[in-house]
């Protein structure tokens, strides 16, 4: 769909729609706030069919569109070759976390949106907001639902007969927990150093306590889906979103995956993806032109940014 002589280009295609379905390697996390020790599940308030209401576990869309922000901003700077403490603040803030209003007033340099759509298409498919003006992204991304018999009257036609489809939602529910240690009593209390009380007396610093944390969670296995739609989008803004998918959902053992919601970091979110990306073109050769464009338009691209901030 994408070659590398339209990559800059400012023309419209059809509108891409890629729906994702997911499968739960590890527990998920995402945070609803606390009660007590306990961090709870989001869930979406959801009336049935007859009437009831009920809350159904899910990932907020937002937090899929960040992971995939994210993923496109590691990939520019790491294209780019951006030197370590070369940016200004507004800057990563732009392209880390879709920047902030800065100025006052509501007249968009329209002129601007076109240059960084076609030298930065990752800004304008994702939208940004720097100095006055507030740019709408192309890309919208579904909310990622939970399989299961509350969400059945909403479920695509691909997923209507799996049988979770008859499951409940509290059946995919589960709690894991975890805590952080006190080192007293291991090999490395060796090196705690020791105090002087008022009295003169020399003892150990304080006692610390263990701490015992635990969460609410989407168990292994909970099958999810969502979808993420591209609205008019130019060339560079499916080639962006190509790249995105190939960077967030990286292939793994022979599959993609995707690390959804929070304590990533901690092994929570694992999930395997399956995904029809044949809309969007050849991923490779996209990647490929996507690089390229990058990588000619190097110094543009970074005085742009700064420009885009009034760095």
């Amino acid at each position: 769909m994408t070659t590398t002589t339209d990559m800059g280009g400012l023309h419209a295609l059809p509108d891409v729609h890629i729906p994702l379905t997911l499968t739960a390697l590890d527990p998920i996390s995402h945070g609803a706030g606390t009660s007590g020790n306990t961090q709870l599940l989001r869930t979406q308030d959801v009336v049935q069919p007859d009437g009831r209401r009920v809350a159904v576990p899910y990932v907020s869309g937002n937090s899929l569109r960040h992971t995939l922000r994210a993923a496109l901003a590691w990939h520019l700077v790491r294209t780019l070759g951006m030197p370590e403490r070369s940016l200004p603040k507004t800057v990563v803030d732009l392209l880390w976390s879709g920047g902030a209003l800065s100025e006052t007033g509501n007249q968009a340099d329209l002129e601007t949106i076109r240059r960084v759509t076609s030298t930065v298409p990752a800004l304008t498919m994702l939208g940004y907001s720097a100095r006055s003006d507030i740019i709408t992204g192309t890309l919208w991304v579904d909310n990622v639902h939970l399989v299961c018999s509350e969400n059945r009257f909403r479920l695509p036609a691909h997923l209507a007969g799996h049988p979770h489809a008859h499951l409940p939602g509290g059946a995919m529910r589960g709690e894991a927990f975890g805590t952080r240690h006190d080192v007293r009593g291991s090999a490395v209390d060796r090196y705690i150093q020791a105090v002087q009380d008022a009295s003169g007396l020399i003892g150990p610093e304080p006692a610390t306590t263990q701490m015992i944390y635990d969460m609410q969670v989407i168990k292994p296995g909970a099958v999810l889906w969502t979808t993420l739609h591209l609205s008019v989008p130019t060339p560079g803004h499916v080639a962006a979103l190509a790249v995105a998918i190939d960077e967030a959902m990286p292939m793994v053992a022979g599959r993609r995956t995707l690390a959804l919601g929070g304590k990533r970091s901690t092994g929570f979110g694992s999930c395997a993806v399956d995904a029809d990306l044949s809309p969007l073109g050849d991923m490779g050769e996209l990647r490929a032109a996507y690089e390229q464009h990058l990588r000619e338009r190097r110094d543009d691209i970074v005085a742009l940014l700064r420009e885009v901030v009034g760095a």
